[in-house]
């Protein structure tokens, strides 16, 4: 499979890397399907959809630059590398992500969760049902899990970002886009 760097407008030069859905869809939807809803999760079954369609992204970039792992699928993490733990966090956007968006981790996991590494993902919606709603897909970067925090901004419920409106459900933590390593360019 060839893969193009993302040199759309908007993105160009960030370092990520845009990686094709097809064939993921209904893998994702089943995977969700058979997953719990996490308790505290912020967005429940649609959560689940998200969560898995991000982790076949990232899996799916991580064969094809070579990283074995195992795919684990724990609480505490979801990826197993020669690295260490990786953790997939996966932000559902509905325009492509820029390098001043941001990359969130819940504080309840930080509770369950000290994986290694967090690899980031973002997915296009189109704002249908299911995960035939997701157009397209990126693998951003990634972070130690210390590195992260030394350099997140915290959010609570009570704050609100003024650059864009958002307003958070939940305690959590916030770094750029820009703040991450940037993931191996496929050509």
């Amino acid at each position: 499979m060839t893969w193009q760097s993302t040199v759309r407008p908007g993105v160009s030069g960030l370092g990520m890397v845009e990686v094709p859905l097809d064939g993921l869809h209904r893998l994702a939807q089943q995977r969700a399907d058979a997953t719990p809803e996490l308790r505290r999760s912020m967005r429940g079954a649609q959560g689940n959809e998200v969560g898995a369609m991000g982790e076949l992204v990232a899996g799916r970039y991580l064969d094809a630059v070579g990283v074995m792992y195992l795919d684990e699928g724990k609480v505490n993490h979801d990826f197993r590398t020669a690295h260490g733990t990786m953790d997939v966090k996966t932000k559902e956007r509905t325009v492509p992500p820029q390098p001043h968006y941001d990359c969130t981790v819940p504080d309840y996991n930080g509770d369950a969760q000290k994986p290694d590494w967090y690899l980031f993902v973002s997915l296009l919606s189109d704002g249908g049902k299911g995960c035939a709603r997701f157009t397209r897909g990126w693998v951003l970067g990634t972070i130690r899990r210390e590195a992260f925090y030394a350099q997140a901004t915290e959010w609570r419920p009570e704050n609100v970002d003024v650059s864009n409106g958002w307003k958070p459900t939940i305690k959590c933590w916030n770094v750029p886009v820009s703040a991450l390593r940037r993931p191996k360019q496929i050509h």
